[in-house]
């Protein structure tokens, strides 16, 4: 025997190993496809260079040698074709380029001597001896895509996580090991020597060291995410809820037996699935998650015929999320999550009828609150008034009422009532009523506070109201107001940002309220902000709350803004504190003093 064979069976043995060991573990995606094609060929080019050194008769290595030249001229597209899917990038003109001329050259190979001139006996076999454009064909289809591909690893293995990166490296260090063996023992001899080789030519078989780091990229790295699929495969068939891994182009990758079932399929998995095919109303458009119902008196689908897809009670129903997930390199499929809620549809249809009606309920009470919260301000040149109102759920406990006299004075009620929903509208609802009596009749700031405080108070005993009431003469330009344990308002003046001083306890709590009355003489410029505790008492995502202060410190930052934006810009701010998440109703007021 040829000792020398011992070199590429030893190639071919361990190319072989890793080519079944990836089959055996990994599903059917591209990226994966191409590494095994790529696998086989050079699988089939170590083969050839067998056939070459087993001396076989010489008239057979001529022909031998140039039908065999197909695989190592599309080794090194093969190998490109893998990257880019790896990498998950659109293939360019220097691939198609690749791809075309390899193939295109091959008739020359196997027609002419321009490339495989022949065969030659050597000590360790038979060798090509080579034709004009052999060395050519060498450095343009074998080493040349290999350099790309080890300058494109590199480029994209930037700026990305840990594992990614490292599985780039190890596949750039097999590429330039086995790249840089090969070309020192195969092409530089041809070059230096008149075409004349001394030693065994090493180019099929040191492909072997990029298999080697193959390996070791599965193993410790989890390259192609074989290793984590193994796992995750494992943690699927045993889950009771049903399981579908789909490619994107609708491949099915992966099922487990629950997911079977629910969709009413026994037999051979088939080679594509299509979700639509067994639940009503599927959408071909992603979304999160929807319930479906089942499709009865399914039967068997083309494509399918081994199959057999059993009758679905008419009333079963599939709740089905899904998620998109990351098969291998940027390659992406979809995961469906399955889970039979047949049992719960009934009573959540019973639930959803009983829901609606209390909806319906609070929609009138909505309608109510909204007649009774100003919505249309006065119109004067003198002033402008702008709001916001926003209820924490259908109904709410702001306050908002703006009224103006015969004389030309504007009265605004601004209160928030204790707690939420229908029994805190409904007492805003009766001080809605109380200020509309109190404007009337042109009473004191004070005096309003305290006539609604009697009132309400033998008729509401489980709230309390914090309000400010204000008062403005357009023509004096003097505003009087009254605090009933609200928060300060702010005024904006000169882009500065003061507090309107004052101070009162609460209406309707125990004992009749301790008021005080005061004035201010405002400005054309002037901007006077009322705003409910909503807006500051958010939380953070450490479960601290706003506060106060945090609010106004952001008001004088604001204060540039006009009107109508910073309003917006504080709504934006209290819901970007809180992540979107606010605890209660949202009401701002602000009046823009004029010319």
């Amino acid at each position: 025997m040829n000792p020398y064979l011992l070199i590429p069976l030893s190639a071919l043995f361990l190319n072989l190993l890793l080519f079944i060991y990836v089959i055996a573990l990994k599903g059917r995606h591209r990226v994966v496809n191409l590494y095994l094609f790529y696998s086989i060929d050079l699988s089939l080019w170590i083969l050839s260079i067998i056939l070459y050194w087993s001396f076989l008769p010489v008239e057979w290595m001529s022909w031998m040698m140039r039908v065999t030249s197909l695989t190592w001229l599309l080794a090194g597209t093969l190998f490109l074709e893998f990257i880019f899917a790896f990498l998950s990038k659109n293939p360019n003109l220097l691939l198609y380029f690749f791809r075309g001329l390899s193939l295109a050259v091959f008739p020359i190979a196997l027609t002419t001597n321009w490339i495989v001139a022949g065969a030659e006996k050597k000590y360790w076999g038979y060798a090509i001896s080579p034709g004009h454009l052999y060395v050519v064909s060498l450095n343009l289809f074998v080493i040349a895509p290999a350099v790309y591909a080890m300058a494109l690893l590199l480029y994209e293995s930037r700026n990305r996580e840990s594992r990614f990166r490292n599985q780039c490296y190890l596949l750039f260090f097999g590429t330039l090991s086995s790249t840089t063996l090969g070309f020192l023992t195969t092409i530089l001899p041809r070059m230096q020597s008149q075409g004349e080789i001394h030693f065994p030519p090493l180019s099929g078989s040191a492909t072997v060291l990029q298999s080697v780091c193959i390996f070791l990229a599965i193993a410790k790295y989890g390259f192609l995410e074989i290793r984590l699929e193994k796992i995750a495969l494992q943690l699927y068939s045993k889950l009771r809820e049903g399981v579908v891994l789909l490619s994107r182009t609708g491949e099915l990758l992966y099922w487990n037996q629950s997911g079977k079932e629910m969709l009413g399929i026994h037999g051979a998995q088939p080679e594509k699935l299509d979700l639509s095919d067994y639940l009503e109303n599927f959408p071909p458009e992603p979304f999160s998650r929807m319930d479906f119902k089942v499709k009865s008196n399914l039967s068997s689908l083309a494509g399918s015929k081994e199959s057999k897809i059993l009758s679905s009670s008419p009333n079963r129903f599939l709740e089905v999320s899904r998620s998109e997930i990351q098969l291998s390199g940027r390659d992406k499929g979809n995961v469906f999550i399955l889970r039979d809620i047949t049992d719960k549809k009934e009573a959540s249809e019973k639930i959803s009828v009983l829901y609606s009606r209390v909806v319906k309920d609070l929609d009138i009470a909505r309608e109510v609150q909204n007649t009774i919260t100003t919505r249309e301000f006065p119109h004067s040149s003198k002033f402008r008034i702008f709001s916001y109102f926003r209820p924490y759920d259908h109904v709410g406990g702001d306050v908002l009422n703006c009224s103006e006299s015969q004389d030309g004075k504007i009265e605004v009620l601004f209160a928030d009532v204790s707690g939420h929903g229908i029994s805190s509208a409904m007492v805003a609802a009766m001080a809605s009523i109380a200020f509309s009596v109190v404007s009337r009749k042109g009473t004191r700031p004070k005096e309003g506070l305290l006539f609604t405080n009697d009132l309400l108070t033998s008729v509401v005993t489980q709230h309390f109201i914090s309000a400010v009431y204000l008062k403005y003469d357009p023509i004096s330009r003097v505003l009087d107001y009254s605090y009933a344990g609200h928060h300060t308002g702010l005024l904006l003046r000169n882009g500065e940002v003061r507090e309107l001083l004052g101070k009162g306890s609460v209406l309707l709590g125990i004992g009749s309220p301790i008021l005080e009355e005061y004035d201010i003489a405002l400005r054309p410029g002037d901007r006077i902000l009322l705003y409910s505790d909503g807006l500051f008492e958010v939380r953070g995502s450490k479960g601290i709350p706003m506060g106060n202060a945090t609010l106004v410190e952001a008001v004088r930052k604001l204060a540039f803004q006009d009107s109508e934006n910073l309003i917006r810009s504080l709504v934006s701010y209290s819901e970007s504190f809180g992540d979107g998440v606010m605890t209660d109703d949202l009401t701002l007021f602000c009046m823009e003093i004029r010319e």
